[in-house]
């Protein structure tokens, strides 16, 4: 049985991602290119499992387990995501930048407590989940992919005369 310190810092995180889940949600009702919007539904499928495997374990050691939530912060970054992204693609991967470089702080404080090494080995497991997160956000918002998926498509529906 895990001490209660131990269920809030879970839940805690658990609250992390679920806010996640809603920023991407936030960002993914006005994104229109499909190369992005199925990365980013890629990471948030990550979140709501990332909020699955805490819940497990603060059910394990005697806590509540989240509902998938928003809570105060969580509707801020929704609210900043969603005006964000009403500025088109790269504004809305900006926030989502943001949120994920928010949650690689968060699981890599977590990662200074003593855990148990079943709890330990999921927050590193989540920890690389994030790190993947933001560098293909970060690499996105430096290239962008998405206009060369664009103009590619645009060269291919071109009949020829």
């Amino acid at each position: 049985m895990a001490d209660k310190s131990e269920v809030a810092r879970l839940r805690s995180l658990a609250q992390l991602d679920a806010d996640a889940v809603g920023a991407y949600d936030a960002a993914l009702a006005r994104i229109p290119e499909p190369l992005v919007r199925e990365r980013l539904n890629g990471f948030r499928i990550d979140h709501v499992r990332h909020v699955q495997d805490l819940n497990a374990l603060i059910h394990e050691a005697g806590g509540t387990p989240l509902e998938l939530r928003l809570d105060l912060k969580g509707t801020a970054m929704v609210g900043l995501t969603a005006m964000s992204s009403m500025m088109g693609t790269e504004a809305a991967l900006v926030a989502m930048l943001g949120n994920e470089e928010f949650s690689n702080r968060a699981y890599d404080v977590a990662l200074r407590f003593d855990w148990r090494p079943e709890v330990r080995s999921l927050i590193e497991k989540h920890r690389e989940d994030e790190r993947r997160h933001v560098m293909w956000i970060r690499e996105a918002v430096r290239t962008r992919p998405w206009e060369r998926a664009r103009a590619t498509s645009e060269e291919g529906s071109e009949a020829p005369a």
